[in-house]
């Protein structure tokens, strides 16, 4: 296969976290093979192609982030790097497609447990009760929300990207997703004949 990508930076929301939208071109044989396939088999092995691709972009952006000497009292060493992964796009899979992307996986939300239904005049009330506290929070060690302050800079920092410039890595993460994904469709073929 031959492909060819070209990449677009964008602007969400007006706000200055931007996202880059890759398009790939160059692919006939590629689309060719997949059009035999069921659906769920596609997107089982573009899935998985994607995340291969990702992780290339990943382990660059995990080398570029800069990390705290010290520990603070509501800052821990290195949870920006630990925290970055590779996810499903929910939007995506609603559309019907299949997309991943790498970004900086905030900390845990409160969990909550639904202990009893009632029905009153009517209408259905639940009661619900905190099982697990949220680990949101500029006061909560577990929560690297102060990525963004670092990847695009505020008011009284400079930026010191670490997502963006990884995006320079999109033909490795390309190379890597072609494997995978021939790799994928030659593995059925064999196991096909």
């Amino acid at each position: 296969m031959v492909a060819k990508f070209t990449t677009e930076s964008y602007k969400t929301n007006g706000q200055n976290e931007g996202g880059i939208s890759v398009k790939v071109s160059g692919l006939p044989d590629f689309k060719k093979a997949m059009e035999g396939l069921t659906l769920k088999l596609r997107k089982k092995i573009l899935t998985k192609a994607l995340r291969a691709g990702a992780r290339v972009v990943l382990k660059a952006a995990r080398q570029a982030v800069p990390v705290m000497a010290a520990e603070t009292k509501y800052r821990t060493p290195g949870l920006v790097k630990k925290r970055i992964t590779v996810r499903t796009s929910k939007e995506s899979r609603k559309a019907g497609n299949v997309g991943v992307f790498v970004n900086v996986k905030p900390a845990e939300g409160a969990k909550y447990r639904t202990t009893s239904v009632k029905r009153v005049a009517g209408l259905k009330i639940t009661d619900r009760q905190l099982k697990k506290a949220s680990q949101r929070g500029a006061k909560s060690k577990l929560d690297p929300y102060y990525w963004r302050w670092l990847e695009f800079g505020t008011k009284k920092m400079t930026a010191r990207p670490f997502l963006k410039p990884a995006s320079d890595s999109l033909p490795e993460a390309l190379a890597a997703f072609e494997t995978v994904a021939v790799n994928e469709i030659e593995a059925l073929n064999r196991s096909a004949t």
